[in-house]
C-alpha cells in the first residue's frame, strides 16, 4: 500500500495509449479510494532485437538496423508501411509522426538481411513483436533496406504574394 494523496481513479485503457494521461479517467486528484486498492503492474522485460537508424542527416532518421546473431543487419522495405515506423521510432523513443522510407533511401547497408515482410499493426512498442517468423528466404537486395524518420514535420512553403516577403522553406526528406 502506498502513502500520500492517491491521483487517479476509474482508469480505461485501451493498451495503445503512450501514457496513462491518455487514458479515460476521473479528473485528477477525484477518487473514492484507500490505498488498500493501490494498483501495481508488472513490465514484460522482452523488448526484441535491438534497434538503430544508421546514415541519416540527424539521429530522427535513417536506415533501420537490427541486431541479430551477434550482428547488425538491415530491414528489407517489401510492405514497409508508416505503422512499422511508427513502432521503430517509438522503440527508440520517438513520439511524432513517423514516416517510411524504402528503396535504401539512406543508403545501402552491409552484412546480412536479418527481416523481410515486416508487419505491425502499429500499437507495437518494438519491432520485434511485429516479426513473422524467420523462414531464411528473402527475395531482398540492399537496394531494398528500409529506412524511417521520426518525430516527421512537413514544412510548407508559406504564400509569399500576400506579405510580399520572400521565404524559402525546404522539405524534409
Amino acid at each position: 500500500q502506498g502513502s500520500g494523496p492517491i491521483l487517479l481513479d476509474e482508469v480505461e485503457c485501451s493498451g495503445n495509449e503512450l501514457s496513462l494521461d491518455q487514458c479515460k479517467k476521473s479528473d485528477w486528484g477525484q477518487q473514492n479510494c484507500d490505498h488498500i486498492e493501490d494498483a501495481g503492474v508488472s513490465c514484460d522485460p522482452f523488448t526484441g532485437p535491438p534497434v538503430r537508424l544508421v546514415d541519416g542527416e540527424s539521429t530522427k532518421e535513417g536506415r533501420v538496423e537490427v541486431f541479430l546473431n551477434g550482428q547488425w543487419g538491415s530491414v528489407c522495405d517489401n510492405g514497409w508501411t508508416d505503422r512499422d515506423a511508427a513502432v521503430v521510432c517509438r522503440q527508440l523513443g520517438f513520439s511524432g509522426t513517423a514516416k517510411a522510407r524504402a528503396m535504401a533511401y539512406f543508403g545501402e547497408g552491409q552484412g546480412p538481411i536479418h527481416l523481410d515482410n515486416v508487419e505491425c499493426s502499429g500499437t507495437e512498442h518494438t519491432l520485434g513483436q511485429c516479426v513473422r517468423p524467420d523462414t531464411g528466404i528473402h527475395s531482398c537486395w540492399h537496394s531494398e533496406d528500409a529506412g524511417v524518420i521520426c518525430d516527421y514535420v512537413e514544412e510548407k512553403v508559406q504564400d509569399i504574394r500576400r506579405t510580399g516577403d520572400v521565404s524559402i522553406s525546404s522539405m524534409q526528406k
